[in-house]
């Protein structure tokens, strides 16, 4: 929600920090654009670098202090974003922010491989990342009234109060384990813990052995290098949808924050429409598949739909018909959505136990490292060319996930990785205790 809303407000920002004439001149006046694709380039910077010490962090404090101290920090800056007056202030403010809200899907990682159990890795890992398609379309439908009620400031001073009273519920609820928490019946139990050998919930190790074991599947393996693809090149596409929509439909047929809004939230529908059908969609495809193959049918099938998607909304968009625009890019939004119950939970399967934060971390990490890039680019596209072909360059980095993931991730790569994985987390639990 608070990402979503400072693209909304963006030319309400350029216009009263300065840095174009009108609000309905921003996407046409290089200067603003870009100044805001380089603000939103240094928050993802501060956003990237924190998620590889922030899977330590997590890994070492555990899900519940980790995400709740992390929380508050983030949606503190969130409100403070509300009182910046000039570029300066704004860059500070969310460099903190972007730090603050980094290390989150390291803690949806480790909380998966706690919590599910191996049945439902997909189902748990993408309903808690539905928070990601929620988001955008609350944020853009509430952040569009509360604009109009009470400026551009009202937004952030709303969601990032409201960030403050969840971090207090996730803290008071949560347990780092299923066998931490009351709640949790011997049943529940057993069905979470059945499959995943001696060592079934994560512990602290020592930070240089756990450094290491994840090094060593990261960068070690065929499959490990085959994840890190996948992550890179999605990075770009969820940067582009996530960050970018909200100007496509400025400058394509709104030229008004209200009805760009408005116009986007229709088509990130897709987004929650993609993450609900995720999991279950790609633990049903285990049922009838061996673990590769599924995962790759529900990686390969949605991102080659979205490529045809995105390709048909260039020329609806070019021809300027709103509808057909629309319900193409929430097709491409609801499919891009669907694989990553497969591709992202890759990350989790291939974690050494103990490491499953600082995995996802340094992944995620990677990812978030070139979705801060991404701005940059899309600021320098937007301002070169028509909307709609910049917005389509997406096109190039999903085919290169498809031709990434069919070459590096197979049976024989991904049995190897799992296998080090697994001879890793057994020597190191055995000298730790």
């Amino acid at each position: 929600m608070d990402r979503t809303i400072f693209t909304l407000v963006a030319p309400v920002i350029a216009y009263s920090f300065g840095w174009t004439k009108s609000i309905e001149a921003y996407s046409s006046t290089p200067y603003a654009v870009q100044t805001i694709a380089l603000i939103l380039f240094i928050w993802g910077l501060a956003y990237t670098l924190m998620n590889f010490p922030g899977g330590w962090i997590v890994d070492k404090l555990g899900i519940r202090k980790s995400m709740g101290v992390l929380f508050a920090v983030w949606s503190a800056f969130t409100v403070l974003t509300a009182f910046t007056f000039n570029f300066l202030s704004m860059v500070v403010v969310r460099i903190f922010m972007g730090a603050g809200e980094g290390p989150v899907w390291t803690v949806n990682a480790k909380t998966a491989k706690n919590w599910a159990s191996l049945k439902d890795y997909s189902k748990s890992f993408a309903f808690a990342g539905t928070g990601q398609a929620v988001g955008p379309v609350i944020g853009l439908f509430i952040g569009t009234v509360l604009y109009e009620l009470f400026g551009w400031r009202g937004p952030f001073i709303f969601f990032g109060a409201l960030g403050l009273v969840m971090a207090l519920v996730w803290y008071f609820f949560v347990r780092d384990t299923p066998s931490q928490h009351p709640r949790v019946s011997k049943d529940e139990l057993h069905y979470i813990k059945e499959g995943k050998g001696e060592v079934n919930e994560e512990k602290p190790l020592p930070s240089k052995k756990a450094w290491a074991m994840a090094a060593r599947v990261i960068f070690g393996t065929q499959a490990g290098w085959g994840v890190m693809i996948t992550f890179l090149t999605f990075a770009f596409v969820l940067g582009t949808f996530l960050t970018w929509l909200p100007l496509l439909m400025f400058a394509t047929f709104a030229h008004s924050v209200t009805k760009s809004g408005l116009y986007s939230t229709v088509a990130d529908l897709g987004l929650i429409v993609g993450y609900a059908l995720a999991g279950p969609f790609n633990d049903g495809l285990l049922r009838k598949f061996d673990k590769v193959n599924a995962r790759r049918i529900g990686a390969l099938l949605p991102m080659s739909l979205m490529i045809l998607f995105v390709g048909l909304s260039y020329f609806t968009g070019t021809a300027r018909l709103l509808v057909p625009t629309v319900g193409l890019l929430a097709a491409a939004a609801a499919v891009m959505n669907l694989s990553v119950g497969s591709w992202a939970v890759n990350a989790i399967d291939i974690a050494p136990m103990g490491t499953s934060a600082i995995t996802y971390g340094v992944y995620n990490g990677f990812l978030n490292l070139v979705g801060s890039f991404t701005s940059l680019i899309q600021g320098y596209l937007f301002t070169h060319y028509p909307a709609p072909l910049a917005f389509s360059t997406m096109m190039i980095p999903i085919a290169l996930f498809l031709a990434g993931y069919l070459a590096l991730i197979r049976h024989d790569s991904w049995e190897r990785a799992i296998s080090l994985g697994r001879t890793l987390s057994a020597k190191a639990f055995a000298t730790s205790r």
